[in-house]
């Protein structure tokens, strides 16, 4: 058992819970997930109905460039989600390994990689809704040959409280992935406190992440896995995916500026918790009034910098060519937004949020916590595009509107 388990028999926790909240934060304290049972759902008949936010699509309505004449996203993939969508099945369950399955004319399995997921704010399924974290992880694993998964990235608020009972539901979903598909972690500001103190590292190690020989892994510092980069094959060419952490000090953006100058000829993704704000600006201290949950309200080691999304655009971004896309969760509850950038160099950077809870306060009851959405990037077979995905496992079903399927040409 992990230190500083929580007794669930009498919810007494046997640490002071340390999640960081805003200033003036009138949320309860970290140990309001003890005050209730969480549910145990074991199957779907016992879940709510999916809110109109979310609504369960069981009919075949991919994403139209996905079935453009012409289109380049792999006919792995699109006959893969077709198989998911038309049978209202999940992709475990659709013959995805025969070379002839019936209506379907599918890939080889054993392609190489051409995309990685993204896992968006999961502090509310750690929270509350355990089932839904376990789902999003399983399926992954049950289908990362037939979509071609290099790599999972997760943008932070792993936790909605750095406390062990949320620990603990989020350390069996996510090392469900152990050996089976590489994986990232940053910080969310859920998952520390005011001094960067965070259980994320007792619950996962180096060693966790390196179980999967297939990619190239390289941290920051000896014990600590929230500033982490992955060199990985895309479309057999490399592609480097570089983490920080939440509101990332000076000597982390000049960690990752060395990453990038290092690997200046390789195409990057730089993944952290909040960057860009839900109208597409990023965040950014000279706005007035400050943006809502920008990184100065948590004050987290003020005295080591905090950067906002303008700091590592400037700092991070602008002085490296290489980086192709900025991904980042935090923001609610109109989590969805997306910018492109003009890099100095000529080229368009694209920044993406994504965030799915819509609630301040877990459990959010309105979108079960998020509805197990999670986004999926193919890079096409020119590598002049990644084409996003949104899907849950949960709902088993897709958002097809045009902020949550869509390409990104690079």
């Amino acid at each position: 058992m992990k230190k500083n388990a929580i007794d669930s028999a009498t919810c007494r926790v046997a640490r002071k819970p340390r999640t960081l909240r805003k200033i003036n934060d009138t949320r309860p304290g970290g140990s309001a997930g003890c005050d209730r049972e969480r549910p145990r759902r074991t199957n779907r008949s016992n879940c709510s109905a999916p809110s109109r936010i979310f609504p369960r699509t069981r009919t075949f309505s991919a994403p139209a460039h996905a079935l453009e004449t012409g289109s380049s996203v792999s006919r792995r993939t699109v006959s893969a989600l077709s198989c998911l969508l038309i049978l209202g099945a999940t992709l475990a369950s659709c013959d995805v390994s025969s070379s002839d399955p019936p209506s379907f004319d599918l890939a080889d399995s054993t392609a190489p990689a051409s995309a990685f997921i993204v896992l968006p704010d999961t502090q509310f399924y750690s929270c509350y809704y355990e089932e839904i974290f376990q789902k999003q992880t399983t399926w992954i694993v049950n289908n990362r040959s037939a979509l071609g998964v290099a790599l999972v990235l997760h943008v932070g608020d792993i936790v909605d409280s750095d406390q062990s009972d949320q620990w603990d539901v989020a350390s069996e979903a996510l090392h469900r992935l152990d050996g089976r598909v590489p994986y990232l972690l940053v910080t969310g500001n859920h998952d520390l406190n005011a001094e960067r103190e965070s259980l994320l590292n007792d619950y996962f190690t180096r060693e966790d992440l390196e179980k999967n020989a297939r990619v190239k892994l390289s941290f920051k510092e000896p014990g600590h896995i929230e500033n982490a980069y992955a060199l990985v094959e895309l479309r057999g060419s490399p592609w480097l995916f570089i983490g920080i952490e939440f509101a990332p000090r000076d000597e982390t953006l000049e960690w990752a500026n060395r990453v990038l100058r290092e690997n200046s000829e390789i195409p990057a993704v730089v993944f952290t918790h909040a960057y860009l704000y839900s109208d597409n600006t990023r965040f950014d201290r000279e706005i007035e009034p400050l943006q809502p949950s920008h990184p100065d309200s948590y004050q987290v080691t003020p005295d080591q910098g905090i950067a906002d999304g303008q700091d590592v655009w400037e700092r991070l971004v602008e002085p490296n060519e290489n980086v192709r896309l900025v991904l980042c969760g935090h923001v609610t509850p109109d989590g969805v937004a997306r910018s492109e950038a003009l890099h100095p160099s000529g080229r368009v950077v694209h920044e993406v949020l994504a965030n799915y809870q819509r609630c301040v306060l877990c459990p959010c009851h309105e979108v079960e916590g998020g509805g197990g959405y999670l986004r999926i990037y193919e890079l096409d077979k020119d590598a002049e595009s990644f084409h996003v995905f949104t899907y849950s496992p949960f709902y088993e079903s897709f958002l097809n509107d045009s902020d949550n399927a869509f390409e990104l040409r690079l």
